[in-house]
């Protein structure tokens, strides 16, 4: 039997498979069967831990480039 996996990890190895899919050649073929090949590898990739320090990291990077963008569109309508 594999090692059980909380929401948390869950959601981290889910975010990881998409920010690596969206960030490919596969970006313009989304569907259920890329996301799967991108998330499938990812369990032999991180450590469950690693896979939520990582998730976070990239929730994080993304929110700073939504914030300049969204000051960015502020500035150019003042």
């Amino acid at each position: 039997m594999g090692s059980l996996y909380n929401y948390k990890q869950v959601e981290a190895f889910a975010l990881i498979g998409l920010h690596n899919l969206l960030n490919s050649a596969n970006k313009d073929n989304i569907n259920l069967n890329t996301f799967k090949m991108f998330l499938e590898p990812l369990e032999k990739l991180h450590s469950k831990e690693f896979a939520v320090n990582y998730a976070n990291s990239l929730l994080e990077e993304e929110n700073k480039k939504y914030k300049k963008l969204k000051e960015k569109n502020k500035n150019i309508q003042e």
